[in-house]
């Protein structure tokens, strides 16, 4: 009993050790992770603080923004997916996001709009059954 008590102590030590590592040093706080507007990760960064340091979007011009550029998805083919539901990753000026349900990823120009390149899965017989 006592050897069980001492180890579930040196466990939960450790675990407590554990965590004051992966924190901030005192009186700091965690340098934005997304530098530049990147957004490399599904929530922003690998801790998912969904955090931009971007400062452009303010309360007093929020009203006056436009669209930039549309993609057509007929750019992707004879049967274009209409449903693109998913959050982009941004790297370097260049957007990559799913193409609708076909499992197919695109990169885009963040600029312009411009379809720099795609990619698609080779399903066969199972994309062709599909609805």
């Amino acid at each position: 009993m006592e050897r069980t008590v001492f180890g579930l102590a040196a466990a939960v030590a450790s675990l407590a050790v554990l965590a004051t590592l992966d924190g901030p040093i005192a009186g700091q706080g965690y340098a934005p992770s997304t530098k530049n507007g990147d957004w490399t990760h599904y929530t922003a960064d690998v801790r998912g603080t969904k955090y931009s340091p971007l400062d452009q979007v303010t309360a007093a011009n929020f009203n006056q923004l436009e669209v930039a550029w549309r993609f057509k998805t007929s750019n992707l083919g004879t049967r274009p997916e209409y449903k693109l539901e998913g959050t982009p990753l941004a790297i370097r000026g260049t957007l990559y996001t799913t193409a609708g349900t076909r499992r197919s990823v695109i990169a885009l120009d963040g600029k312009t709009g411009e379809l720099m390149w795609t990619h698609s899965y080779r399903e066969g017989n199972r994309a062709a059954i599909a609805p």
